[in-house]
């Protein structure tokens, strides 16, 4: 019984003298498991800017397709205009 309890002792001598070690060792695990929900996150969010990035271009386009219409009207209404008056 005495060796075991020698042996116990040993194992929380050990703890004791080493509880910087584990926290440290502790801490590293957890910033790791953040850094990996972190890279997930930067997935997603690359995913949703290349998708924001899609749908603008394509507003875009269709915004100048519709400024080139406009523009023509307007020339289309100042010829008008000139040949009312003339």
């Amino acid at each position: 019984m005495t060796k075991h309890n020698n042996s116990f002792s040993n194992v929380l001598e050990t703890l004791r003298s080493g509880w910087f070690l584990i926290v440290f060792i502790g801490g590293l695990v957890y910033w790791g498991a953040r850094q990996d929900n972190a890279l997930v996150d930067l997935e997603h969010l690359t995913t949703r800017i290349t998708t924001l990035e899609n749908r603008t271009n394509l507003l875009e386009s269709g915004i100048g397709q519709l400024q080139l219409k406009i523009d023509g009207i307007k020339e289309d209404i100042n010829l008008i205009k000139t040949a009312i008056i003339k």
